[in-house]
């Protein structure tokens, strides 16, 4: 009993030992710098070295103690990470002139942030040039400017629903083909593809040719609206608005 206790309470004064401030960004953005697995531990560990035990420099032993792996491998870790930039070795003279040296993360996260800037800046530019391809494409099949209200409507399609540009898209060719030109009729055909968990225009096309061969009814799926009588596939409302 009392080894067991002090088992426990070694178990317990380890996990007092507290964390260390990992950048989660590290592991979200690792990937994209070409950073393998092995690498990013060797890194944590430089991290942890250096917030909990005041090491800047751990040895190649200190390292190893902690890692799989042998020496040659972990200098080649080393090597790697120093080559593409992402870790340099600093080198110093003290006020009595003992030279030291330590590694330096800066670079890594200089890196890590540039990684994360250029994703968020590709994904603005992407939706950028969805809004511009999409109320492009309606304006042209309108052939008019779209409304304030019809753009905050295809806006609303993208942000807030989550649609597709290529359903988007094939919607806006459904409703030419039935000859129903406005956007609530588009904005309840994308409703109804919803519902039936329609997620690619493969999918939407299936879905209509068998809908046109059986000729089935369907209710209406308006937004926030109650059960109105059945209309046929090509009819998608009661009544156009």
């Amino acid at each position: 009993m009392e080894q067991n206790g002090m088992v426990q309470t070694g178990l317990v004064h380890l996990l007092q030992e507290g964390s260390i401030a990992l950048p989660v960004v590290l592991l979200k953005e690792y990937k994209r710098l070409g950073l393998s697995e092995k690498e990013v531990m060797l890194l944590i560990h430089l991290i942890l070295f250096r917030e909990k035990e005041q090491k800047l420099f751990p040895s190649i032993g200190e390292l190893k103690e902690r890692m799989n792996g042998t020496t040659d491998e972990l200098l080649q870790l080393i090597e790697r990470l120093v080559k593409s930039g992402l870790l340099k070795i600093e080198e110093e003279l003290d006020e009595e002139g003992l030279h030291s040296e330590r590694y330096s993360l800066v670079p890594l996260f200089e890196r890590l942030i540039s990684s994360y800037t250029e994703e968020k800046n590709d994904k603005i530019a992407l939706e950028e040039t969805t809004y511009d391809s999409i109320f492009h494409l309606f304006e042209q099949e309108f052939g008019r400017p779209l409304s304030p209200w019809e753009c905050e409507t295809l806006a609303q399609w993208i942000d807030t629903d989550g649609y597709q540009e290529e359903l988007i898209e094939a919607a806006l060719r459904e409703a030419i083909y039935c000859g129903k030109m406005n956007i609530r009729y588009i904005d309840r055909i994308l409703l109804e593809w919803q519902q039936h968990k329609i997620e690619t225009v493969e999918q939407a096309i299936e879905y209509s040719r068998k809908f046109r061969q059986k000729g089935t009814l369907y209710q209406s799926s308006e937004r926030n609206s109650s059960p109105k009588p059945a209309f046929s596939f090509y009819n998608w409302v009661n009544q156009e608005s």
